[in-house]
């Protein structure tokens, strides 16, 4: 308990930091370096005044902090949650076409193909806003009634259509039926669950619980198995080419892995200081981990066949990014500011898996993000 109390005193000094501390300039020349294999900011979007700005550029904070970010393909609209001013900024390309009015701390973004809704996470409110292009089209109330749910992390289940809704204050999981937009069950699962990841291998839901030291296994409405693994779980990612689950352990400073045939942990591997976010990479194969008191990230490469395994680290940069699915480009929101900067990456392939020297910006892109939202929100103290 003494050694995660001192975490969380060295989250909220970071957090501290990174979102008070640090002042915020303009940097970079305009569409500076073009050939960066990895990609290059193009633009940046000011998100409180629709400005469209040459290049990188980092705006004064104006209290929007951008965080959540998810891409619908129905439309082609890139949405973001604005926790400081509860709202969705809509983007179509490099535009704000719309700000939507959702509940208090919008946090976590969800798309569902079926019906071709966004869901969003308002944690102050203790609600989730379902999206229609640009209108909200219901509010659910989600957890218990009894206490402020704070809900987080989000994910969509294709294999029945639900969305899966992890309450951290009140240690449910709430399931939404996409086809009437209701809650059908809350679960209860582990103390202060955060991540939420699907496995299509076998249809589960796997929910890190951060204060209880496990995984949580929900099939449907059900939780089938409570897995052991680290200390102060945070966020998981399925990895399809060995079926594998991995959860990042943000207190042992460890990432477990999760076999889903079996529920069990096979591994824990050991990481950087503090690991939070998490991503698999279907090009390279690679599971990257971003480990936010250490600044890198470490990549971790699998061998199914000789069930070996092994690590490389990088530094990684404090400004957290978020990719738009299926292009070129991707959006990077800044911590900082309130604008989001457009980044046009190079496609490249190879028939081998060389050992990375950098991180792939589309990585950064996913896993940084993730690091942002979900540990501001573990840290973040709920006003009186």
């Amino acid at each position: 308990m003494a050694k995660r109390g001192r975490l969380i005193v060295m989250m909220v000094v970071s957090m501290a930091i990174l979102l008070f501390g640090l002042s915020v300039t303009a940097y970079g020349s305009q569409n500076s370096d073009q050939n960066n294999p990895g990609g290059y900011v193009k633009y940046t979007l000011d998100l409180i005044n629709n400005t469209l700005i040459n290049g990188n550029f980092v705006n004064t904070s104006n209290g929007m902090e951008p965080w959540g970010v998810a891409y619908d393909p129905s439309n082609g609209y890139i949405y973001v949650t604005d926790p400081g001013f509860g709202t969705v900024s809509v983007i179509n390309g490099t535009t704000v076409i719309a700000t939507i009015l959702v509940g208090s701390g919008p946090a976590g973004v969800a798309y569902d193909p079926s019906n071709g809704y966004i869901y969003v996470t308002n944690y102050y409110s203790s609600t989730v806003s379902v999206i229609n292009g640009t209108t909200v089209i219901a509010t659910i109330p989600v957890g218990s009634i009894l206490v402020e749910s704070e809900p987080a992390g989000v994910a969509y289940d294709p294999s029945n259509g639900y969305i899966y809704v992890a309450n951290w204050n009140s240690s449910t999981v709430s399931v939404i039926n996409g086809a009437t937009n209701t809650v059908i069950a809350n679960i209860t699962v582990g103390s202060k669950p955060g991540g939420v990841a699907y496995d299509p291998s076998n249809g589960y839901i796997y929910v890190a619980n951060w204060n209880s030291d496990t995984v949580s296994v929900i099939n449907g409405t059900t939780v089938i198995a409570t897995i052991p693994v680290g200390s102060a779980p945070v966020w998981v990612a399925y990895d399809p080419s060995n079926g594998y689950i991995y959860v990042t352990n943000s207190g042992s400073d460890t990432v477990s892995v999760i076999n889903g045939a079996t529920n069990t942990v096979i591994a824990n591997i050991t990481v950087g200081t503090m690991p939070a976010g998490v991503a698999y990479d279907p090009s390279n194969g690679y599971i990257y981990v971003t480990n936010f008191a250490s600044g890198t990230v470490s990549i971790i490469s699998t061998s199914v066949s000789t069930n070996s395994s092994s690590i490389s680290s990088v530094t990684a940069s404090t400004t957290s990014t978020s990719t738009s699915a299926s292009t070129n480009s991707t959006s990077r929101v800044s911590t900082n500011s309130s604008s989001i900067s457009s980044v046009t990456a190079s496609t490249t392939s190879t028939s081998t898996k060389p050992t990375p020297s950098v991180v792939p910006t589309w990585v950064i892109v996913v896993v940084v993000v993730v690091v942002v939202l979900i540990v501001a929100l573990l840290i973040k103290r709920r006003k009186p």
